[in-house]
């Protein structure tokens, strides 16, 4: 057998290796073909020609070609990448191929036309005047995260598939353009969940553009869009952006008893970037969003969900227990002390124990003193996780005196004494 080109003046044993394992790679099994397409690969150039001569042969198997585009993905040259896009949704020239491998090797083919980066960009963009193939071209293009996909993308961002809509929008979100802000901002009002969902995503990520298109007030009436999904991500997205004016909005939806509880959830996350003194926008925002926050927790801790189907119980503990961890990670000083006030007062209304355990968490984490005393109560607590927790965090609100002012406490029940010591 004559040697193929690029094996002159190869040694005949190296020779003999190099010819069984493109043997191996051609007819070999699963395992087989996946060892030699790695001695193919280090080959270097000289493989690409044997490569795309398997590739372009309708002969071959299905396997084989799944094998090859991933040893050609390790070369992106122009005929390499132009020959790898032939392979997207070829039914023609490929006639033994079924169905599944044509969706498997279409999908491959792309995943790899992603890997190779830029390079590709010119090739795909191509690919989206085909209609058959612009679904695949797009979620290539998607996954190639630089500029030069934008002229691209803003092509397609009104496509009729809401798909290859939504693949462009959640693209050109990554990019700061003065092309694509006209973009992002018409997708929130597209028909599809997905592609007004990814353009609030990109939306709640560009700070600079609030003060000249007031992006805060655009999103805010997606707070009630008719996906919940939507208004969750619209929440969060309000939540970054940190503008004042968004928190009457907020404020509403956590307050609704029609609001969902991924969505009242999510709000209280939201509410959580305001009151994060260093994302916040003003010192203003944040006092507001606390104020919120503390008037929420207290209306939610005294609201009767016995007979009500808009708001239960197990709700009710979600939402709580969410703002209880927000008030816990305060550290600004005059906030972290109203919320140690607003959480030893939620103690006295009998919450229940997910909020018990949440609030004990919150007092230690923000450690301070007056919360030692609010705690000493739950050493006596029925439920048996509940004097676990408050013992750790009463070690960690006083590391040095706790066991003596515990034991002075309990000195009038020496049952429960006995039962904190050994748990101690």
């Amino acid at each position: 057998m004559p040697p193929s080109k690029g094996l002159s003046g190869v040694e005949p044993s190296e020779l003999e290796s190099r010819v069984s394992h493109w043997q191996y790679f051609k007819s070999g099994d699963f395992k087989q073909k996946w060892n030699s397409a790695k001695l193919i690969v280090r080959e270097g150039d000289s493989a690409i020609a044997p490569l795309l001569e398997l590739l372009n042969d309708p002969a071959v198997d299905a396997e084989t070609h799944w094998f090859t585009i991933r040893a050609l993905g390790h070369f992106p040259g122009p005929e390499v990448i132009a020959a790898i896009a032939e392979q997207i949704d070829n039914t023609t020239y490929y006639v033994n191929r079924t169905a599944e491998q044509v969706t498997e090797l279409s999908a491959f083919a792309i995943e790899t036309l992603a890997a190779m980066g830029p390079v590709t960009i010119t090739v795909l963009s191509q690919l989206l005047q085909n209609p058959r193939r612009r679904l695949l071209a797009a979620k290539a293009l998607n996954q190639v995260r630089s500029s030069g996909v934008i002229p691209a993308m803003v092509s397609v961002a009104g496509d009729e598939n809401a798909t290859v809509r939504y693949y462009a929008i959640d693209a050109l979100g990554s990019f700061h353009s003065s092309v694509v802000t006209p973009v992002l901002l018409t997708a929130l009002g597209d028909p599809a969940t997905a592609v007004r969902k990814a353009a609030v995503m990109a939306l709640g990520r560009r700070h600079d553009l609030q003060a000249h298109h007031q992006i805060s007030q655009m999103l805010q009436p997606l707070l009630w869009d008719i996906d919940v999904s939507v208004c969750c991500q619209t929440a969060l997205a309000l939540g970054r952006l940190g503008d004042e004016d968004s928190l009457d909005a907020l404020q509403r939806i956590l307050l609704s008893i029609h609001t969902p509880i991924a969505l009242r959830i999510d709000t209280v996350r939201a509410l959580e970037w305001y009151c994060d003194h260093v994302a916040a926008v003003t010192e203003q925002s944040t006092q507001r969003a606390f104020a919120i926050l503390t008037h929420a927790f207290k209306a939610f801790a005294t609201t009767e969900t016995d007979d009500s189907e808009l708001f239960t119980a197990q709700e009710k503990t979600q939402v709580l227990v969410a703002i209880v961890r927000v008030l816990g990670d305060m550290r600004q000083v005059a906030l972290s002390e109203q919320a140690t006030h607003s959480l030893i007062e939620q103690l006295q209304n009998k919450p229940s124990e997910a909020v018990v355990q949440a609030v004990i968490m919150a007092l230690a984490s923000l450690g301070l003193p007056q919360a030692f005393d609010a705690l000493l109560p739950l050493l006596k607590h029925t439920a048996d996780a509940i004097p676990i927790h408050t013992i750790a965090a009463l070690k960690r609100l006083e590391p040095d005196h706790s066991l003596e002012r515990v034991s002075n406490y309990l000195e009038d029940s020496p049952e429960h004494q006995a039962d904190v010591l050994k748990l101690w």
